[in-house]
């Protein structure tokens, strides 16, 4: 009999006295081989505990993993173990739980009787470690629960989903790969995984392809606004609904039959097209094959010897007495993750697509290396003839708001998540419905956000960044000029090679990594600062010390680089609700309106040298020279500090709190012995609070392990820690109250 007072402790040494290291991800007391662990100080319920361990089996089948034969109840201090066989369960383990498996246990009943070993003696251990040794595993079924888990699993040897799931041949009707774990699925069709067809594209590619799925309660919005559209034709024309890119036809769902014998639907994905000719072949006017729309060679308007293919619907689009109505929720997908789709070719082939070659000879710039404006350019050229045509389209408004794509008549329109979309994190989509109505003079829209709570819709009560009131819409703006437009491009006889640097301050490492600027040293360089998208996103805003070495930035003055500051200062907006994110933009449109304004000058100056989104450290370059952090607040010596004294402005109370806490930190960071080996290295070192951060404000072993045996860190210095949060804290609310609101003001943010 063992006295373990600790769970872990006691788990630990049985693995090591049965010889095993399993594994212990997903929070489970571990599975090796063919043996899943529920480890307890003591079990008092054998049953109870079954139940948390076919749960965990659950889990493992979810995940698409191999399933374990046996599943081993050790009660730990008794040195017993009740052994169950995961195929007498099979039909528990294929139900879904919810909550934490630990929970809910009770009332789990069973005929089944377990093995049971005592394993304190030579022979039980004999005996349990039969078991221990083994690798058997259970088969299970193939159903929309796990089809998602085991496409991964597959995609790991074979990143294609058509050998996955396609016809009578794919891998989960005839195992090979997925053999040791699924039965082969019996069933012809692909309709039982209709509502995440979408997400069975592999990782790798759904960047590229924009496979995502559209929520009912906002299909339901947007079919509010194509049902106004319809109601407005006028009595004795036709109408056909346009989708090409219908997907598994989520937009369609829920259309009367009446609406949806006027649709024409398209995909590219044989088992969509399968599914959508289930699902609509007999209401839709036409599903197009997807031969025909295969590799984004139609969109589908596509050419041939320069003239328009036939495509199932030109007849009703040439029809005047016909009236056309676009629904799409268009793949929002970027060229250049180098992904490659299931017919082989390159994802970003579109890019060599007539439509493309044709939107570039009327469009310039970033709009076409996005595949969801290809849809939307192609759809108003090809599709949309008369005023009384319509586009109702999910996209993130880019497309209006910077991109020049759409000058048309707004009727209606919402924000929505894209987070609820499948997409990998929250921004804000917009679904607007566009009369084919030329408008080149309204430059706002006000748009409603709602919340997907769960099933259903909510306003939800956004702050104004500007006057800070609570509104029920958010209003996005439109922008003409790039922050671009005031970079200073100067360059000086005097200039000399430099070192790079990395997004985080540090110096550049060579290697395969393109280099996309001349790198500079000079006394009057500053740092370099990179603003140059109207996308406000950490990828696009970066202030380092010496150049980054991908370029999209120049170089900060000692002349000037004060007027440069706000540009920083608006491109590190937060975004810290999805509706902020993708609806406003960081622009030039003010024309350096802000250089008359002192004092807005030096609120920018406070917080570039406070915040941590300042990337600028001081280093030694491999160039030999030393490159000091001018933009802190490390001494009275620095640029930065002593620009901030010549302004001779009083500071408020605020900025008073704030170089009180920077002086706490700095108390806490001198008391480091990581400081003072930098100060003994380069005595000319200047801290700012990025560089604190990651150099002084280490982590170290706690002593303690996790539950995958590796060590839990903790802060070195706790009171320096404290000081930073308490700095990173107030710095975060100085931005919201005192910068924020000036940054709409002179049209550094819209």
């Amino acid at each position: 009999m063992k006295l373990y007072q600790d769970e872990i402790v006691g788990q630990r040494d049985f693995y090591g006295r049965i010889g095993v290291d399993p594994d212990l991800s997903h929070y489970t007391d571990g599975v090796d081989r063919g043996n899943l662990y529920e480890n307890k100080l003591a079990i008092s319920d054998i049953n109870k505990t079954l139940f948390q361990a076919i749960k965990y089996a659950s889990s493992c089948r979810e995940r698409g993993e191999r399933l374990p034969a046996n599943l081993i109840l050790n009660d730990l201090n008794s040195e017993v173990c009740y052994i169950f066989q995961s195929a007498d369960f099979l039909q528990d383990i294929e139900k879904i739980y919810f909550g934490a498996a630990s929970k809910n246990n009770d009332g789990y009943k069973t005929d089944i009787k377990p093995v049971v070993i005592d394993y304190s003696t030579s022979t039980g251990l004999q005996q349990l470690l039969e078991y221990v040794n083994s690798d058997n595993f259970v088969k299970y079924h193939v159903d929309h629960n796990d089809i998602l888990g085991l496409a991964h699993q597959f995609y790991k040897y074979n990143q294609n989903k058509d050998a996955f799931i396609k016809g009578p041949d794919a891998e989960i009707r005839k195992p090979s790969i997925l053999a040791d774990r699924i039965y082969a699925y019996d069933k012809d069709d692909n309709e039982e995984f209709r509502d995440i067809m979408d997400c069975l594209n592999p990782a790798l590619l759904q960047r590229e392809q924009g496979a995502y799925y559209t929520p009912p309660a906002y299909v339901a919005k947007m079919h509010e606004m194509l049902k106004q559209a319809i109601a407005e034709i006028p009595d004795g024309k036709d109408y056909v609904i346009i989708d090409r890119c219908a997907g598994v036809g989520n937009l369609q769902e829920g259309l009367p039959e009446e609406i949806l014998e006027h649709c024409v639907l398209s995909t590219i994905e044989f088992n969509e097209y399968q599914l959508l000719r289930w699902k609509f072949g007999d209401s839709a006017a036409v599903v197009i094959p997807n031969t025909d729309a295969i590799a984004y060679d139609i969109i589908p308007a596509e050419s041939k010897n320069g003239k328009i293919v036939n495509d199932y619907i030109r007849e009703k689009v040439n029809d005047p007495n016909c009236v056309v109505i676009l629904m799409e929720n268009p793949p929002f997908s970027e060229a250049g993750s180098g992904g490659t789709q299931n017919t082989g070719k390159k994802e970003n082939a579109w890019k060599k697509s007539w439509v493309c070659e044709e939107m570039k000879k009327e469009i310039k710039g970033v709009a076409t290396n996005d595949l969801a404006n290809l849809f939307i350019w192609s759809g108003f050229k090809y599709y949309l003839k008369s005023p009384e045509d319509s586009y109702i389209l999910y996209s993130p408004t880019k497309y209006w708001r910077n991109q020049n794509l759409v000058n048309k008549s707004f009727r209606d329109g919402f924000l929505c998540n894209r987070l609820e979309f499948h997409a990998k994190q929250s921004s804000a989509m917009g679904c607007i419905w566009w009369q084919n109505v030329d408008d080149f003079e309204t430059t706002e829209l006000a748009l409603t956000p709602y919340d997907l709570i769960p099933h259903t819709l909510e306003t939800v009560r956004a702050k104004d960044p500007k006057t800070k009131e609570e509104v029920a819409d958010i209003v996005i703006k439109k922008t003409f000029r790039n922050m671009t437009e005031d970079y200073d491009n100067r360059e000086f006889d005097d200039d000399a090679h430099g070192v790079m640097s990395e997004r985080d301050g540090s110096e550049f490492t060579v290697d395969n990594r393109k280099v996309a600027i001349k790198p500079i040293f000079n006394d009057n360089m500053v740092g370099y600062l990179d603003v140059h998208a109207f996308l406000i996103d950490r990828k696009t805003v970066s202030l380092t010390r010496a150049g980054l070495y991908y370029g999209h930035g120049f170089y900060l003055r000692s002349d000037n680089f004060i007027d440069k500051l706000p540009l920083f200062v608006a491109a590190t907006m937060p975004y810290d609700r999805w509706y902020k994110t993708d609806v406003y933009s960081k622009t030039y449109d003010g024309e350096g309106s802000f250089l008359a304004d002192e004092n807005f000058l030096k609120k920018c100056l406070i917080y570039t040298m406070l915040t941590p989104k300042n990337k600028c450290r001081s280093l030694r370059g491999g160039d030999g020279r030393f490159y000091r952090n001018e933009l802190c607040l490390d001494g009275d010596d620095t640029l930065g500090a002593r620009k901030l004294s010549e302004l001779g402005l009083e500071l408020s109370d605020t900025e008073k709190t704030l170089m009180k806490y920077w002086s706490d930190v700095m108390f806490e960071a001198k008391k480091t012995t990581e400081y003072q080996v930098a100060l003994q290295r380069e005595p000319e070192t200047r801290f700012g609070l990025w560089q604190i951060m990651e150099e002084l404000n280490v982590k170290v072993p706690s002593g303690k392990k996790d539950r995958q045996g590796n060590d839990v860190l903790k802060y070195k210095y706790a009171a320096l820690n404290t000081e930073v949060n308490k700095l990173s804290d107030e710095i975060r609310k100085y931005y919201d109250e005192e910068l924020l609101s000036d940054c709409f003001k002179y049209q550094l943010l819209k």
